[in-house]
């Protein structure tokens, strides 16, 4: 990512926590104006905004006013508008501005020739975040149903049509979901696993070891986004005769499953409609064997969990490794649809709208065009819109300025976001690796669980050996708004 422009990096070193709003200042007490000497003419223009305070990531509709050389208003006038810094502050030919960032800016209407400009000074507002007690949610050493039934993948809560509820972290090649009546009487099912992986060993089948990494719930409908990792068995330079992820010839695209039991089984569709986003090149092996440590890997990776906008689409986000060995940039897209049922019908943004329907390369002949990056620093693990910050809010993994941890960043339309923020260093939480974050509101009414407010719960992983033995965990935190 494109590091800020010094003026936002000014105003960053002025904030300790930052979180989601920003604060609008009319520098030198107002819009500037140049004159003219054309009597009855344009001879002033005067740029205003309505409000004296908005929020990073809120529109703001600005005013350019006209006036003649005796300071009548004029109407009726064609404005043409234009920002210093179109990629964090744009603003539109109606004079809507938009907020991507914090720091300054100019902002300019030109009227006849005449131009008025107002000076905006944005700052984002303080954020603390606290955190509570841990409690261990699953125990792997008492609760697994088998060796390989681990928490594997961010939690993910869904409300069943009873009220009770579905918890979503497990392993492949036998996927297992644990249920309760409520948040405090979580436990594994092991009655049966709700997705058996098909272990199919070629790269074009996309059934190869699966993970039901995200569910959404409409009526008697779970809809399932797929995890699938294809690891080459029969490459000599790979690992032969072994197709799981400790083989590190590692190919992944993203599928669909769905179940109509209350997630007792998922199924695909036939062949090949349950394809979401395959990996964009066809497998080649590498060239040489994979050294110790090391992975080769590619495509279409971990997709958030989905949340409905209120434009009627739903969206997810996924890790997008366009080529082998990480030759390309990594990434993060976005993709929607507006209909959980069809695959196919799944769109990721291009760079300006949602046009590219991500293609098999083994059904076209060709490689596929990549989803474009958005510009954020962390993989996202959970999309919530919290209500009291009034923005969407992810929740992520990695090192930001030298500190390790969960971050999260926020956004108004779910395609810009602010810098990633940190929410718990890793060694407040643990001695131990974690991963797989994810925010949790238990009070939350929404089936899905889509929403949180200022005390939800952060749920993560724990690796207490580096090996099989992990736990879920989760904390309660607060936010509170400081200005």
């Amino acid at each position: 990512m494109s590091s800020l422009p010094n003026t936002f990096q000014r105003a960053c070193a002025r904030v300790v926590l930052l979180a989601t709003s920003i604060l609008l200042t009319v520098c030198g007490g107002g819009g500037g104006d140049k004159k003219s000497t054309v009597a009855g003419g344009t001879a002033t223009v005067t740029v205003t905004s309505p409000v004296e305070q908005i929020y990073e990531g809120d529109t703001v509709q600005l005013v350019a006013t006209a006036r003649d050389a005796a300071g009548n208003v004029l109407v009726g006038k064609t404005v043409t508008w234009s920002s210093r810094d179109e990629e964090f502050f744009p603003v539109s030919d109606t004079g809507v501005l938009k907020t991507w960032a914090y720091g300054s800016v100019i902002v300019a209407a030109e009227i006849d020739g005449v131009s008025g400009s107002l000076s905006l000074t944005i700052d984002p507002i303080k954020v603390s975040v606290t955190v509570g007690a841990k409690e261990v949610v699953f125990d792997w050493t008492s609760e697994r149903c088998e060796d390989l039934d681990l928490p594997d993948g961010p939690a993910r809560f869904v409300r069943a049509g009873d009220g009770s509820l579905v918890m979503f972290s497990g392993n492949a090649p036998r996927y297992y979901v644990s249920r309760g009546t409520g948040f405090n009487s979580i436990k594994r099912d092991c009655r049966q696993p709700a997705l058996v992986s098909a272990d199919l060993r070629t790269p074009e089948s996309y059934e190869n070891w699966e993970w039901i990494w995200t569910v959404y719930r409409e009526g008697n409908t779970w809809h399932a986004l797929v995890h699938n990792e294809f690891h080459d068995a029969v490459a000599a330079t790979c690992r032969p005769g072994d197709p799981s992820p400790g083989n590190p010839c590692w190919y992944n695209s993203i599928t669909y499953a769905v179940s109509t039991d209350d997630a007792r089984s998922f199924s695909k569709p036939f062949a090949p409609a349950y394809v979401v986003a395959p990996a964009p090149n066809a497998w080649v092996p590498p060239s040489s064997p994979v050294p110790i440590g090391q992975w080769a890997v590619e495509g279409y990776l971990n997709p958030s969990n989905i949340v409905r906008a209120n434009d009627g689409y739903y969206y997810s986000f996924l890790l997008a490794i366009p080529t082998q060995n990480w030759t390309a940039p990594a990434g993060l897209c976005v993709f929607r649809t507006n209909t959980l049922d069809d695959p196919p019908s799944w769109r990721a943004w291009d760079g300006s709208g949602f046009n590219l329907r991500m293609t098999s390369p083994y059904v076209t002949g060709s490689p596929a065009p990549v989803c474009a990056f958005l510009r954020t620093l962390t993989p996202i693990g959970q999309i919530v819109y919290s209500t009291y910050l009034e923005r969407y809010m992810n929740v992520s993994q990695g090192d930001v300025d030298g500190r390790s941890g969960f971050f999260f960043s926020v956004s108004a339309d779910l395609i810009h976001w602010s810098e990633p923020r940190l929410l718990v260093e890793a060694g407040v939480l643990e001695p131990v690796t974690v991963s797989g974050p994810a925010i949790v509101d238990h009070a939350d009414t929404t089936v899905n669980f889509e929403r949180a407010g200022p005390t939800p719960y952060l749920y993560y992983i724990r690796f207490n050996d580096g090996g099989l033995d992990r736990d879920l965990v989760r904390v309660p935190l607060t936010f509170t708004r400081l200005n």
